[in-house]
C-alpha cells in the first residue's frame, strides 16, 4: 500500500504535473513508490541492545568484512570488460562534468573515489546525496555530463530517480549495482555489477563499489591520455587486496581492545579529510548501524570550527603522513584542550601523531588515493565489535553467520 505521506495527500515531486519525467518513467516510479510504502520511513532497528533484527545483520557482518579483499577482487576480475566497455561509451562522447549520487554508504564510496577521478580524467566531478541531486541540481545536468548511481539494491528510490532525471537532461548514466534486473540497472546507458554480499551491515558492498568506480576512472583515462602517472597508479590500485588482507589480520586484536573498553560511551565521533573522510563516514555509519549508539562524521576542518568534541568523548582521527597530517596534529591539541581522547588511525612515518595521540592504530601505507580502502577496516571492524560487547553485555549473543 502507499506511505502515509501519499494518504496524507502529499505527492512525490516527479510524480507530479511539473515532473521532466516521461510517462512511462513516471508509472514505473510510481508502482516503486507503492512497492515500498510504509518501509520508506519505518525504523531498521530499535533502541534496544538485544533488537532481533539489527543483531541478525550485525551475525552477517563479520565475515562480509574480513572478505572484502576476496570480493574486490572478483568484482574487478568477473566485470573487467563491462568496465572497459563503459569507458569506450563515455570516451565516445565530450564530458565537462561528473556527478555521482548515492546515499548512504554508496554516496560515502563514491566520495572516496572523487580525489582520484579528478586527478585521473580533469573533469570536474560532485558528489552529492541523491535528493539534493535529483531535486536540487537537474537544471545544470546536460548532454555533456556524466551521472554515475550507486545502489546495491538497484531499488532506491531516491538513486533511481536521480537516473531518470539525468536520462531525461540527456546525460549519459552509469548505474553500479548488485542487482542485475533492478530498475537501476534497467534504466541505465551503461551498467556494471558489483560482485558482493550485504546481508550483514555494509561493507565489502562499498569497498567493492570504490574499486569498480576507480577501476572505471583509470580504464577512462587511459582512452582520454589525461594521467601521465596512469601506470603507476594501476599498479598501486592492483596492490590493494593484498594490502587489505594485511591490515585486516593486523588490527582486530586492537579493535578489540577498544570496543572493549568503550561500550559505555553514548557517542563515538570520526574525522578525517580528503578521500579520508569515506572512512569517517564508514566508521560513524557501522556505529549507527550495528548500535543504538550516538555516532558523527566530522570533516577534519569543521571539526575546528565548533566545540565538535565534549569531555570524555572518543574521536576516531585518520591522520597519515600526507596533506592533512599538521591539521590533523592541531586536532589531537584541540581535543586535549577539551578532555576528550583520540585514537589515531594513521601510518608508520606520521610520528607526531602516534605520540601525541592517546591511541594509535598504525597501518602500512602507500598512497593517499587508495589508503582509505586500508584505514576504513579497523572503523567497520569497531562497529562490530562494539555491537558484539553490546549484546554481550546485556545478556545475549552474536552469532557468525557467513
Amino acid at each position: 500500500m502507499p506511505s502515509k505521506a501519499f494518504i496524507e495527500g502529499l505527492c512525490p515531486v516527479l510524480l507530479g504535473p511539473e515532473s521532466c519525467l516521461s510517462e512511462e518513467d513516471r508509472k514505473m516510479l510510481s508502482d516503486m513508490y507503492e512497492a515500498e510504502g510504509d518501509a520508506a520511513w519505518e525504523p531498521v532497528a530499535g533502541d534496544d541492545p538485544l533488537d532481533e533484527r539489527r543483531i541478525k545483520r550485525v551475525s552477517y557482518t563479520y565475515q562480509e568484512l574480513r572478505e572484502q579483499p576476496d570480493k574486490i577482487a572478483e568484482t574487478i576480475r568477473e566485470e573487467r570488460e563491462a568496465i572497459r566497455e563503459a569507458a569506450r561509451q563515455v570516451f565516445s562522447r565530450k564530458i565537462n562534468q561528473i556527478y555521482m549520487v548515492g546515499c548512504g554508504d554508496s554516496v560515502a564510496a563514491l566520495r572516496g573515489s572523487k580525489y582520484l577521478m579528478q586527478h585521473l580524467l580533469r573533469i570536474p566531478c560532485q558528489v552529492l546525496d541523491a535528493l539534493d541531486f535529483c531535486y536540487f541540481e537537474k537544471d545544470v545536468v546536460d548532454e555533456n555530463t556524466l551521472v554515475i548511481c550507486l545502489s546495491s539494491s538497484g531499488r532506491t528510490i531516491r538513486v533511481v530517480e536521480s537516473l531518470l532525471v539525468a536520462r531525461s537532461k540527456g546525460a549519459q548514466t552509469l548505474a553500479l549495482t548488485n542487482t542485475v534486473g533492478s530498475p537501476l540497472w534497467n534504466y541505465a546507458s551503461s551498467k556494471i555489477r558489483i560482485h558482493a554480499e550485504r546481508k550483514g551491515w555494509p561493507t565489502q558492498s562499498s569497498t567493492s563499489s570504490m574499486a569498480m568506480v576507480q577501476q572505471f576512472a583509470l580504464d577512462l583515462a587511459e582512452l582520454l591520455g589525461t594521467c601521465e602517472d596512469h601506470d603507476k597508479l594501476q599498479a598501486d590500485f592492483d596492490s590493494i587486496p593484498e594490502r587489505m588482507r594485511k591490515v585486516t589480520n593486523e588490527v582486530e586484536p586492537q579493535i578489540r581492545k577498544f570496543a572493549n573498553e568503550l561500550v559505555d560511551s553514548n557517542i563515538i565521533l570520526f574525522a578525517g579529510g580528503g578521500p579520508l573522510y569515506t572512512c569517517a563516514e564508514y566508521g560513524c555509519a557501522k556505529v549507527k548501524e550495528s548500535t543504538p549508539n550516538y555516532s558523527m562524521s566530522i570533516e577534519l576542518e569543521e571539526y575546528h570550527h565548533y566545540n565538535s568534541q565534549h569531555e570524555g568523548d572518543t574521536l576516531f582521527l585518520f591522520a597519515p603522513d600526507g596533506p592533512t597530517q599538521y591539521r590533523a596534529l592541531e586536532t589531537i591539541y584541540a581535543s586535549k584542550a577539551l578532555k576528550g581522547k583520540v585514537i589515531a588511525v594513521t601510518s608508520r612515518g606520521a610520528k607526531q601523531i602516534i605520540e601525541q595521540a592517546d591511541e594509535a592504530v598504525v597501518i602500512d601505507t602507500f598512497s593517499e588515493f587508495f589508503d582509505n580502502y586500508l584505514m576504513s577496516v579497523p572503523v567497520q571492524m569497531f562497529g562490530y565489535f562494539l555491537s558484539v560487547e553490546m549484546v554481550h553485555k546485556a545478556g545475549g549473543e552474536v552469532p557468525q553467520i557467513g
